[in-house]
This record gives structure tokens, C-alpha cells and sequence, in this order.
């Protein structure tokens, strides 16, 4: 039998996984000791298989090629990768550990498909914008938990977003770092698009590898739908055309801009400012106005996670689960 360093090395080179992503999966129980114990090496690949969405019977023998689960489940878009082995890579570990996060949800039966402006007015009713909280508040209020992705099934690639239906409930997962929150609820709001537009059958995922000022040439119509959705649930128009007023055209101009024309129609300014490079282009503006908008940068996915860690109900997780999505969210503590 091979040993464990061995097993490891195989399966990174075989399924292209992130070695740290195998390294999250990796049992804490495993020692030295237990390369001796057939019982062991099986349990561990068994362990493995389960986080990791591979087909346990493919990595009981050292001779067969590791095969993901769920490979032609997700639709990709903006993918620009090698081909199959990478979108199965993703695909199959982003469904693993969204069905790892819904056993610590408890389901919630009241969402239903619900136009961009009816969500946002009812979002609204208890705030003076739609921004990163308050999405994230929604998602969590309705069973669809929300994390971010300290670790990546593959090392170069790293999607923007993903959502995954299972059953009858969904998960998101956010995976592009930001300093301010604005980027991401559009990524989030996006992905909430996704959902409410019906565009998830059972089953299904779909993942979204695109930046923001990523300049397409042509998005399909899911996309263009999902965009639509997210600028009118965060703005009120679905295609928002913004104009900088006074003297100027850079970032301390436009940050001042996005706050007044935040106020008066309910939008949070960075917001306004993520809106502005999309109809314009002017991404380089739009991005450099938040350190203007902004008190003090901060790592996003903190707050994202340190969320999740709160409304997951970990005892419903067994210990190897927890630890490994623990290390999936950047050693968040319950």
C-alpha cells in the first residue's frame, strides 16, 4: 500500500486540488501510527472523499484515478481554464461543502422568488440602504448560508462567487478578496440573483469567475439577468447610468458624489461608486473613490465569516466536518 505522503501527493497531481485545500480536508486524527492499519488508510480516504466531493471507491486503490462526483453539474461563467479536470475540481468541492454547510442551517421555508425591487423595498423598511449586511442578514434569515473562501480547490484559479442548490435549499460562497464591502455585496447580490431568478435547478451550481471590471463581450442571458437583479436590489435601477457633477473627474470628486447621491436615494456610496465603473468603465476611478468613501480598509471576508461563525449550528456538524470548514473560512471560532 502507498504510504500517506505518497496517497497525498497522488491526489493533488491527479485531481489538480490546491495542496491547501487537501490539506484542510486531512484529518487531524491521522498519525503515524495509523499507516500501519488498513482500517486507517480506508477511513482516511473515506474522510477525504466526503470533503472533497471525490468518489470514495476511486481512492481505495492506489492504481485507479481519483474521479470527482459532481462533474458536469455546475455551468461556468468567464471560465478560461484547461478544461474539464479544473471545472470538476470546483464544482465538486463547492457542492461537498455547501451540503457540509446545511447541515449546520436550519432549513427555512418562507424563501420564494421575489422581484429585485420587492427585496430591496422590504430590506428598506429597516435601514437607510441595501449594502453588504444587510444582504448577508437576508441570506442567513432565510437558510442560505453565506461564507468566503480562505481556501481554494485549485491554486491558480479563483472564482469570484458561486451558489449551489441542493434539494430545495442554496449556499453561496464569495471567493474574491476586498478591503471594503462594496465589491463583494455585488458579488453576494449577484449570486442572490441566481437564486430568485430560478435559474438553479436541483442539483446544479453555478459559478462565476468574472471581476467586476472584467470587460465581456457577451454575457449570456443569465448573467445579464443576475447583473440587472443585483444593481436594481443595491441602487433601484436595474441599469444605472451615473454622471460625476463639479469640477473634477477622479476619485476624491466621484467619492464625494457617491455620499451625497447615496443619502438622497437610499444607496450605500461605494455602492454608487462600484455603479459608476460598471456603466461607465472607469474602473480604476471607481475603485480608487472607495479609500475617499471609506473610515479604514478592512478584510472583508472577516466579516462575512465571523457571521457564518455565529449562525452555524456547529454541534450539528461532526468534529472532522467542523474542523474542515473551520479551515475553509480561515480558522473561524464558534
Amino acid at each position: 500500500m502507498e504510504s500517506a505522503a505518497e496517497f497525498k501527493a497522488r491526489l493533488i497531481r491527479r485531481t489538480g486540488l490546491s495542496p491547501d485545500a487537501v490539506a484542510a480536508a486531512w484529518p487531524e486524527w491521522w498519525s503515524k501510527d495509523a499507516e500501519s492499519s488498513a482500517s486507517a488508510n480506508a477511513e482516511l480516504r473515506f474522510s477525504l472523499a466526503r470533503k472533497l466531493g471525490l468518489d470514495p471507491r476511486s481512492l481505495l486503490n492506489g492504481e485507479d484515478e481519483p474521479r470527482f462526483i459532481w462533474e458536469d453539474t455546475a455551468r461556468f461563467k468567464g471560465f478560461t481554464g484547461n478544461g474539464k479536470g479544473e471545472r470538476s475540481a470546483i464544482a465538486s468541492f463547492g457542492t461537498a461543502l455547501s451540503r457540509m454547510l446545511l447541515e449546520a442551517v436550519p432549513p427555512n421555508q418562507g424563501l420564494q422568488a421575489m422581484s429585485a425591487a420587492e427585496l430591496r423595498a422590504a430590506l428598506l423598511a429597516n435601514g437607510p440602504h441595501v449594502g453588504l449586511r444587510e444582504l448577508l442578514s437576508f441570506a442567513w434569515a432565510f437558510g442560505i448560508p453565506v461564507i468566503h473562501l480562505r481556501v481554494y480547490p485549485l491554486s491558480a484559479k479563483r472564482m469570484s462567487a458561486m451558489s449551489i442548490r441542493v434539494g430545495d435549499r442554496y449556499a453561496i460562497m464569495l471567493a474574491r478578496d476586498a478591503v471594503y464591502p462594496a465589491p463583494v455585496a455585488f458579488y453576494l447580490a449577484h449570486e442572490l440573483g441566481h437564486i430568485l431568478l430560478g435559474h438553479l435547478a436541483a442539483g446544479t451550481a453555478i459559478v462565476d469567475m468574472e471581476l467586476l471590471q472584467d470587460a465581456v463581450a457577451e454575457k449570456d442571458a443569465e448573467e445579464v439577468e443576475a447583473d440587472a437583479f443585483a444593481l436594481e436590489l443595491l441602487t433601484g435601477r436595474p441599469r444605472p447610468e451615473l454622471v460625476v457633477q463639479g469640477e473634477g473627474r477622479g476619485a476624491r470628486q466621484l467619492a464625494r458624489e457617491a455620499m451625497r447621491v447615496g443619502s438622497i436615494e437610499h444607496i450605500e456610496p461605494g455602492t454608487v461608486a462600484m455603479a459608476f465603473g460598471h456603466s461607465t468603465g472607469a474602473w480604476p476611478t471607481a475603485m480608487s473613490s472607495l479609500t475617499h468613501i471609506y473610515d479604514r480598509a478592512i478584510d472583508v471576508w472577516r466579516v462575512v465569516n465571523q457571521l457564518a461563525t455565529r449562525q452555524l449550528v456547529w454541534r450539528e456538524l461532526q468534529d472532522e466536518s467542523q474542523s474542515f470548514l473551520r479551515a475553509v473560512m480561515g480558522g473561524a471560532h464558534g
